[in-house]
């Protein structure tokens, strides 16, 4: 060793031979450690993160492994009146026999034949033209399909889960209903089901007043991230003449659902306050008053509803029909009779509801239709509410019947605790407040 550093200092001079040698040296370490893994070693790397290009060669291996779906090409048919899978088939050039091997599939559990107007059926083809499934699709959240596999079908319920979010809106009335909740962003059908569920408490023509406030939680439903539907209305407040109603939905243990207030008292009452939906009034309640047509003045023994001819009509309460037909000056028209004391009559009717003379009807159930008959200057409805023989006025006679049922007091504790969270966010949507609400995954 002595002698080759000597020789290194002769060769190397002016720079000591010493260094030189453990500068080699060094770069000879460097270099094996630099190609060991290059010469068959391997590198154990469990636990650290897989490098960018071996976890790119992982994935193409693994490619082949994935089932991939299998994709259709899918042809859709609206149901028509008088359709049936049969029509249905034949428009899609399909062979009867695969209508046959489709409807022997069906059980009393399993049907896929029973087809609705307005439904849509989606027939899906792989990619030789064979039909390989048939769904019936009742909503965006719930279709009948029926899958082909090695010449056999099956027939199965599939169901979606819509994801639910819970929304406020608050409007302050100044002409109508109506306009307030579109100016709300309410939809059509949620301001009907609104005036719907007040329909036992608030006539909203005679009764509404500028200044009025309504406050309402109501679902909406989406599915993969889209919104598909408005849900139902869980809670409600509304300001009529300064007199709060709550209303808050709620489902029983029997499984009914109603709305109650606070005190857990059904909002629905034995008649409703007024026996139509619609828009404006056209003549209170009078006992005295110059009829348009004959200009005579007598009494007006009810409450004429002007609306547009073929608005229906429905039976303020549950009752039997005693008379159906033309009466003299009301031109068509219905009477009910409810229990022993109660009578009601809804006249100018332009045409009758499928129910006869003779025939129980349930409150809301339509019975006529708006229209024009006998002495009438134009389509209304005129309706009369009777009390023990004595016409009385209908929108101030039913203050004075029976109250509401409550819940019985087995249901009292849940329904408070359903109802005081609810209620909690009407208040404070009324109070401008923000009360943020989780999406709810089950309906």
């Amino acid at each position: 060793m002595r002698n080759l550093i000597n020789r290194l200092d002769a060769i190397c001079h002016p720079f000591p031979g010493i260094h030189v040698l453990v500068l080699v040296g060094s770069l000879l370490f460097i270099s094996a450690l630099v190609a060991w893994p290059a010469v068959g070693g391997t590198a154990d790397r469990t636990g650290g993160s897989m490098p960018i290009p071996a976890l790119s060669m992982w994935t193409e291996r693994t490619k082949d492994h994935v089932e991939p779906k299998p994709r259709f090409e899918t042809r859709t048919e609206r149901v028509q009146e008088g359709d049936s899978l049969s029509r249905l088939f034949s428009r899609q050039n399909l062979e009867t026999q695969v209508l046959h091997s489709l409807t022997q599939a069906e059980n009393s559990q399993a049907q896929i034949s029973q087809l609705k107007p307005g439904q849509s059926v989606e027939f899906r083809y792989n990619s030789d033209n064979t039909l390989k499934e048939l769904a019936v699709v009742h909503s965006p959240f719930h279709q009948t399909i029926a899958a082909q596999s090695d010449g056999s079908w099956t027939i199965s319920q599939r169901y979606r889960e819509a994801e639910i979010y819970i929304e406020h809106a608050r409007a302050t009335i100044d002409s109508s209903l109506f306009l307030a909740g579109a100016h709300a962003g309410l939809s059509d059908n949620l301001i009907m089901e609104l005036a719907d569920i007040y329909g036992h408490v608030i006539d909203f023509v005679h009764e509404i007043r500028k200044g009025d406030q309504f406050v309402v939680t109501f679902e909406k439903r989406y599915l993969d991230g889209e919104f598909v539907e408005y849900g139902n209305i869980l809670a409600a407040e509304f300001i009529n003449s300064g007199e709060s109603f709550i209303a808050v939905r709620y489902e029983d243990i029997k499984g009914d659902i109603g709305y109650y207030d606070q005190n857990g008292v059904s909002l629905r009452k034995a008649f409703l306050r007024a026996p139509l939906n619609f828009r404006r009034i056209s003549s209170n309640f009078s006992h005295s008053r110059k009829h348009p047509v004959t200009g005579v003045r007598r009494p007006h023994r009810g409450t004429d509803y002007a609306a547009p001819t073929g608005t229906p009509v429905y039976a303020a309460g549950d009752g039997k029909i005693v008379h159906r037909g033309t009466k003299g000056g009301y031109g068509k028209t219905i009477v009910m009779k409810h229990g022993s004391s109660v009578t009601t009559l809804y006249a100018h009717l332009s045409r009758y509801g499928k129910f006869r003379t003779g025939q129980k009807v349930k409150q809301r159930q339509v019975i006529g239709y708006v229209g024009s008959t006998g002495l009438s200057t134009g389509p209304h409805l005129h309706y009369e509410f009777i009390f023990n023989g004595v016409h009385r006025n209908p929108r101030t006679i039913l203050n004075k019947l029976p109250k509401a049922k409550s819940l019985p007091k087995s249901e009292i504790a849940r329904y408070r605790r359903i109802a005081g969270t609810l209620i909690a966010s009407l208040d404070a949507q009324r109070s401008h407040d923000e009360l943020a609400f989780q999406s709810i995954t089950n309906p």
